[in-house]
């Protein structure tokens, strides 16, 4: 399996993550300020971040006692966040964890004014909610790491793809099979004209939401790489721009290293209808050799035989903090729904206006505009209605009431 990374591109280094959620593990402690001359305490072999005497919080150190030995769980380097003045002299319980736990992941905020990338859990699927809530993402391990960085009124958000497939950058041609005989419709996918390649606003294929001619998976996730923005400043808890909430996509601007592209059959001819998509054979391994104009790979990720970067372009102001989610499809599509993967990190974009944040050459282009819904469906989310609003039989999905008949 390979380790994911969530970064930020300014020089802030981050604990390596869960594969599976990116799962935050910074969490805050109350503490009481009569602990600033209490000595550490030390937990049992194993026991992770024991607070000091005179603490009135659990899990984590306080600022002024070392953090207690042990393997369990992570342990952030300096203040463990912030403090809550309480009165002084109470002694709190010691706030040990089982050994190898580092607790639930906590609320991950930004500090106003400073620039930063957190890792954060995308926190899916769940067992309430929409159906989009509930679908399972069985491939979150080739994302291998994400790194945004940039200030206003323009940042820069880096994914590293890899995996022992090539990355899937879209569906190029579209079967449909009825009894009368097989319909083929095709769709411009941006070729690989080199091992590694690059391409910028690359062609997508067919990007249509609803209907025979499809860009999505059976479980109605962009078969191409895209991005999901939530402007998450005045509630840190809000998830409302991520796919699962009927959030709109954002396609790259560029791609670096290998991709391919994969073909829809729609078979008519059995009841009911299927569904299946099927990349094309993979190109010559690249192993992390990106090719040029690619940002340097961070550190410590293993090569399963296929890398890529993704780069976006995003709309940010100045001050804000975002939410970003990230997803993209492997090369081998074997998994019912679809072999997709998630990862999620905030985007704390601070106080500054950017300085050339993307640029090789400049500022880089726009990203290319969203999909639109198709004709007669209504728009939803943060384009339309509520997405509880959709007609009976939809969930918002994409920006758009589709018809919900997913795959979880």
């Amino acid at each position: 399996m390979t380790t994911r990374v969530c970064g930020f591109g300014l020089g802030v280094a981050l604990v390596a993550a869960s594969l599976a959620d990116c799962g935050g593990t910074s969490k805050t402690a109350s503490s009481g300020n009569g602990g600033a001359t209490g000595s550490a305490g030390t937990g049992s072999s194993g026991t992770a971040g024991a607070n000091a005497s005179g603490t009135g919080g659990a899990g984590g150190s306080t600022a002024s006692g070392a953090a207690g030995s042990g393997s369990g769980g992570v342990v952030a380097t300096g203040a463990a966040g912030s403090t809550i003045s309480g009165s002084a002299g109470m002694t709190g319980a010691a706030g040990s964890v089982s050994t190898g736990q580092g607790g639930k992941p906590g609320i991950v905020m930004c500090t106003p004014g400073v620039q930063a990338a957190l890792i954060t859990d995308c926190g899916y699927p769940t067992t309430t909610g929409s159906s989009l809530a509930k679908v399972t993402f069985s491939e979150n391990e080739v994302l291998a790491a994400i790194q945004p960085e940039g200030g206003a009124p323009q940042g820069t958000v880096r994914l590293f793809y890899n995996d022992e497939h090539a990355l899937t950058l879209g569906v190029r041609s579209v079967v449909v099979k009825t009894a009368g005989g097989a319909a083929m419709m095709d769709y411009p996918v941006s070729a690989l004209m080199s091992v590694p390649g690059m391409v910028t606003n690359a062609q997508l294929g067919t990007t249509e939401l609803m209907g025979d001619q499809s860009g999505l998976d059976q479980s109605l996730r962009p078969i191409w790489p895209v991005l999901y923005l939530t402007d998450i400043t005045s509630d840190p808890q809000n998830r409302s721009g991520d796919w699962q909430q009927g959030g709109v996509p954002t396609g790259p601007n560029d791609v670096f290293g290998t991709w391919k592209s994969a073909v829809r059959t729609v078979d008519k001819t059995v009841t009911p209808n299927t569904i299946v998509i099927t990349p094309d054979k993979d190109p010559a391994k690249n192993m992390w050799d990106l090719g040029a104009g690619a940002d340097p790979v961070p550190a410590g990720l293993k090569s399963d035989g296929y890398g890529a970067e993704v780069r976006w372009t995003v709309a940010i102001a100045k001050g804000h903090s975002y939410r970003v989610q990230v997803i993209v499809h492997d090369g081998d599509q074997n998994k019912g729904g679809g072999d997709c993967g998630e990862a999620c990190v905030l985007f704390c974009a601070g106080g500054s206006d950017a300085t050339g944040a993307g640029g090789q050459g400049g500022s880089p282009p726009p990203p290319p505009p969203p999909p639109t819904c198709p004709t007669g469906v209504q728009a939803c989310g943060g384009g339309g209605i509520e997405p509880t609003s959709c007609p009976a039989g939809t969930v918002c999905a994409n920006g758009c009431c589709l018809i919900d008949n997913i795959i979880p």
